[in-house]
C-alpha cells in the first residue's frame, strides 16, 4: 500500500514516515501543498495524509484540486493538524475528507485511522466495482445531468439511482468519512431554478429535521448549491410498500396492522403541530429490512399555522394532463393553472380534489385508501382521472368482506369512517383509526 505524506514540519514528516515504513507501507512525502499534488498525481497512492497549514498550497486547497480530477478524487484523504476546533474539522469533511488527525497523535493513533480509512476504501471499492467522478466535473454544465451516479459531491459517492418522483430523484451513496450508506434526494435539474419547488425541498428538510420520530426517516444532511438541492437520509434497504405490493400482492391482516400502527403514530407527531403530510401513499411509506415502516417524503407537507404551503383560492375541480396520469398513475400531480401540487389521484381526499382547507383528516382519507390497497393488492377507485376524482367525490369504499370472507366485516366499518366523504364525520385523530382497526382485525382471530 503506497501512501503519501504532505507536511511541512520535516520533524512530524519523519516520525509519521517512520511509524508507516515500520508498519510496511510504501511511503512518499512532500513538504508543501503543490508539491504534495504533483506526488500524488505521478505515484496515485492508496491514501494521502495531509497538514492543513502549509505554505503555497493549504491542505483545503490541496485536497479541492485532487478532489477536481478524476483520477484523484477517490484516494482517501486524512487531514492532520493542531487545529482541533469544530469547524476546521467541519470545513475539512464537508470538502470531502475521510478523517482527521489532530496533533499530536500516537502511533496507535496513526496506524488505526490508516488502516480504518484503507480498508473501507477497498470494501467500498470491491462493493460497488466503480470510480466516481469529481465534484468539479459534477458541478459542470456540460455535465450529463440525467444521472448524478458515478459523481462525488460535498463528500458523498453517488453509487446508483434507487428511486425517481415527480420533483426528485434519489441516490444510494456512500459517505466514507464515517463508513456509512445513505440515500439522497435531489431536486431534477428541470426545477432546479424553479423558486416554488427548492422551497418545497426545503420546506421538506426543515419540517423532517423538526419531526422526530423512530417511524420518520432521518435527516442527516441538507444543502443547494451549484450542482442542485440535496436531501441526504437513513438509507432504508426493504424498499417501498408499493414495491412490496407490486412484487406479493395484498398483505395479511397481521403485518398490515403492525404498519399502520407504525406509520400512525408517527404521523400523529406530525399532526400534533399542525402539519399534514398530504401524499400518504404506499410509494412514500419504506420499509427496512425486518419489514418496519417510515414515512418519508414531506415534500408536500402543509404547515397548517404558518402557511409554508398555500392553498389557492376559489376551489375548483382538478385539471390535470390525463396522458401522463395513465403512465404515472402514482405519481404526484399538479393544477395546470398554477404550480400548486395536490397529491396524487387514487388517494386524494375529497377536499383536496375541491381545494378546501386541509386537516389531519386528509391524511386519515389517504391512509383508508392504503390500508384497502395493502389489503386486497387493488385500488377501491379506478378508471380516468375524472372518473377517480368522481368516485372519491360520491363512492364509498367497496366491501373487502365480500370480497375476501376472512377479513372481518369490522375492517369495512373501519375503513369506511376513515374514508367518509365529510372530514368531520373521519377519526378523530390518526392513532383512534389505528386503534380500532387492530381492534377490528382481532375479530379475525376470534371467527376462526
Amino acid at each position: 500500500m503506497r501512501i503519501v505524506i504532505i507536511e511541512d514540519d520535516p520533524i512530524i514528516q519523519e516520525e509519521v514516515l517512520d511509524w508507516l515504513l515500520f508498519e510496511g507501507y510504501e511511503t512518499y512525502s512532500a513538504s508543501n501543498g503543490r508539491e504534495g499534488v504533483e506526488l500524488v498525481m505521478s505515484v496515485r497512492p492508496d491514501l494521502i495524509i495531509s497538514d492543513i497549514m502549509m505554505p503555497e498550497m493549504d491542505g483545503y486547497q490541496v485536497l479541492r484540486h485532487l478532489q477536481s480530477n478524476p483520477d484523484t478524487s477517490m484516494i482517501p484523504f486524512i487531514f492532520m493538524s493542531a487545529l482541533a476546533d469544530r469547524q476546521a474539522v467541519r470545513h475539512g469533511m464537508n470538502l470531502g475528507a475521510d478523517d482527521y488527525l489532530t496533533k499530536p497523535f500516537t502511533n496507535n493513533e496513526l496506524l488505526g485511522a490508516v488502516q480504518t480509512r484503507l480498508s473501507k476504501h477497498s470494501a467500498a471499492s470491491q462493493k460497488f466495482g466503480t470510480t466516481p467522478t469529481s465534484d468539479s466535473q459534477s458541478a459542470n454544465p456540460n455535465l450529463n445531468r440525467q444521472s448524478l451516479t458515478g459523481t462525488v459531491i460535498r463528500g458523498y459517492q453517488f453509487w446508483e439511482k434507487i428511486g425517481e418522483g415527480g420533483a426528485g430523484t434519489v441516490y444510494k451513496a456512500y459517505q466514507p468519512s464515517i463508513g456509512r450508506e445513505v440515500a439522497i434526494k435531489v431536486l431534477r435539474e428541470k426545477y432546479a431554478h424553479n423558486t416554488e419547488f427548492v422551497l418545497r425541498f426545503q420546506t421538506e428538510a426543515e419540517l423532517v429535521a423538526r419531526l422526530e420520530h423512530p417511524h420518520m426517516i432521518p435527516l442527516y444532511d441538507y444543502w443547494s448549491d451549484e450542482n442542485g438541492v440535496f436531501i441526504v437520509m437513513r438509507l432504508l434497504r426493504g424498499g417501498s410498500l408499493r414495491h412490496i405490493l407490486q412484487q406479493r400482492g395484498a398483505w395479511e391482516l397481521r403485518p398490515t396492522v403492525t404498519l399502520v400502527s407504525q406509520i400512525a403514530d408517527a404521523l400523529s407527531v406530525a399532526h400534533a403541530v399542525s402539519i399534514v403530510h398530504r401524499d400518504m401513499k404506499p410509494d412514500n411509506i419504506l420499509l427496512d429490512e425486518r419489514n418496519n415502516a417510515y414515512i418519508s417524503d414531506f415534500g408536500l407537507a402543509k404547515n397548517l399555522v404558518s402557511g409554508l404551503t398555500e392553498i389557492p383560492a376559489g376551489g375548483g375541480m382538478l385539471d390535470i394532463q390525463t396522458e401522463f396520469f395513465t403512465h404515472e398513475p402514482s405519481s404526484t400531480l399538479y393544477f395546470t393553472d398554477s404550480s400548486q401540487t395536490v397529491g396524487t389521484p387514487a388517494y386524494l381526499s375529497p377536499e383536496q380534489i375541491r381545494m378546501e382547507p386541509l386537516s389531519a383528516q386528509s391524511d386519515i382519507y389517504s391512509m383508508g385508501i392504503t390500508v384497502y390497497e395493502m389489503l386486497t393488492g387493488t385500488l377501491p377507485y379506478t378508471g380516468t382521472i375524472g372518473e377517480i376524482v368522481a368516485q372519491h367525490l360520491h363512492e364509498s369504499l367497496p366491501s373487502i368482506h365480500l370480497q375476501h370472507p376472512n377479513i372481518p366485516s369490522e375492517v369495512d366499518e373501519v375503513l369506511e369512517k376513515a374514508t367518509d366523504k365529510n372530514w368531520l364525520r373521519r377519526y378523530s385523530d390518526i392513532n383512534r383509526f389505528a386503534a380500532d382497526f387492530r381492534k377490528a382485525a382481532r375479530a379475525a382471530t376470534h371467527t376462526t
